[in-house]
Formats: C-alpha cells, sequence, structure tokens
C-alpha cells in the first residue's frame, strides 16, 4: 500500500442523550427551520451527564482542531468537552456532520428501526439509493462522510502539528457511516467490521488516517475504539 505523507488521529463522539432518544417524548420533537427541516431536539438531563462524563474521559486529551455537528444535542456535548479540555479553544459547526437526514420518518422511532434494520440487511449498500421522501439514502449518507472527510483533510494540511488529532462531535448513524466507509481503507480483520454493535450516547471512536499530501487521498485507517461507553460504566 502506500505511504501516507501525514498521519491525524480523529476522535469521534456521538451526542449525549436528547428528547427524541426516549420513547413518549414526540411532543418534544424540535427541528431546525429549513426546507428539509432537520430534527434538533435539546438534550435531556442524563445526556448533559453523560457529557459531563465523556468530558472528563477525554480531558486529558490535546486537540488541535473541534468540529461539532450544527444541530443543539451535538453542539452542547461538544461544548461540555471545550470546558473541561485545556486545548479546545473554539468548536468550529461543520453542517456536513450532521445526522442523517430522515424526512417523513424523523422522530418516528419504529419507522426509523425498521429502514435502517432493511438497509443493513444489503451487502453492498451502494445498492441503497432508496431516499426517504425529504430526506437522504444511504448512498447520499456516504457521499456526504466521504465529502466530510476530504474537507477534513483540507483542514488537516493546513494545521501545524506534523500528526494532529481532531475531535469531531456528531450522530449515531452518521458516525456508523463513517465507520463503514474508513474500514473500507482499512487492513481487514482490526476492529472494522464490527459496525452493528450498539453505538451508545456520547460514545466514543478513535481512528489513525494517514493520507498522501499532493492527491489529498487517504491511503490508510486504523480503528482503535469503536462506539465505547467505558466511561458511562
Amino acid at each position: 500500500s502506500k505511504m501516507a505523507d501525514k498521519q491525524l488521529t480523529l476522535v469521534c463522539v456521538r451526542h449525549g442523550q436528547a428528547d427524541h432518544n426516549v420513547e413518549g417524548n414526540e411532543k418534544k420533537m424540535e427541528f431546525t427551520d429549513e426546507e428539509k427541516p432537520a430534527l434538533n431536539s435539546e438534550l435531556t438531563d442524563l445526556g448533559k451527564q453523560q457529557a459531563i462524563l465523556v468530558a472528563k474521559r477525554l480531558s486529558k486529551q490535546k486537540f488541535d482542531f473541534s468540529i461539532s455537528s450544527d444541530l443543539k444535542r451535538a453542539k452542547d456535548t461538544a461544548t461540555a468537552i471545550a470546558l473541561l479540555s485545556d486545548t479546545i479553544d473554539t468548536v468550529v459547526e461543520w453542517k456536513i456532520v450532521r445526522e442523517r437526514c430522515l424526512g417523513v420518518f424523523e422522530g418516528n422511532l419504529e419507522l426509523y428501526l425498521a429502514q435502517v434494520a432493511v438497509e443493513n440487511a444489503i451487502e453492498d449498500r451502494d445498492l441503497l439509493t432508496w431516499r426517504i421522501p425529504n430526506g437522504e439514502s444511504v448512498v447520499d449518507l456516504k457521499q456526504r462522510v466521504q465529502a466530510f472527510l476530504h474537507q477534513l483533510i483540507k483542514q488537516t494540511k493546513n494545521l501545524l502539528s506534523k500528526e494532529p488529532t481532531i475531535l469531531v462531535v456528531s450522530h449515531g448513524l452518521f458516525l456508523k457511516e463513517l465507520h463503514r466507509v474508513l474500514s473500507n481503507l482499512g487492513p481487514s480483520g482490526s476492529i472494522f467490521g464490527k459496525v452493528d454493535v450498539f453505538y451508545p450516547n456520547t460514545g466514543v471512536s478513535q481512528y489513525r488516517i494517514g493520507f498522501g499530501e499532493t492527491e489529498e487521498k487517504i491511503v490508510q485507517a486504523e480503528c482503535q475504539v469503536f462506539a465505547c461507553g467505558m466511561h458511562l460504566e
């Protein structure tokens, strides 16, 4: 395989528990004011506690750049992490790491779980072009993950650190798709391939990514931690 010019460590955190993660909270659903509204619910009290626990877990980690989805549940989780960190001054909001847009299924747990169960039964995810009305297909999501990685590499090239560590606070379906995309770039037999594990709220994943600077392409990826909720125990 080609040698990487530069390495980065990507630490991914799913947001804390939010109102829509709790059954019976349908009345608390909030959405963004957009043509394709995205679910934008608040962290629950438990979610706020989880955010503090993951912040403690990551407090000694040195971060060179920090990214959050612009949705409240991710933003507030990122803010909690930044508060306990000596190295995070600002968290930059990237809309590109938002949760998959579930369109008309948004906020309907039963339909969303059914949809994901059907999709997970298909081995070749490039076939999953069916778009939830007013939402995103798996292929749409995958393309957005790839666009995010491209933006990430561009950003990394501008950082002073030779081997920077980057935080991204995002969402369950986005982070699972990111894991799949990276696993196709990594060696077989590592932690990769275990996509169907439960990804808890504030679960942490960590990847080492090597890329070539000239063509801005990822040449290697290694998963060190996936969907870990150790700090919640």
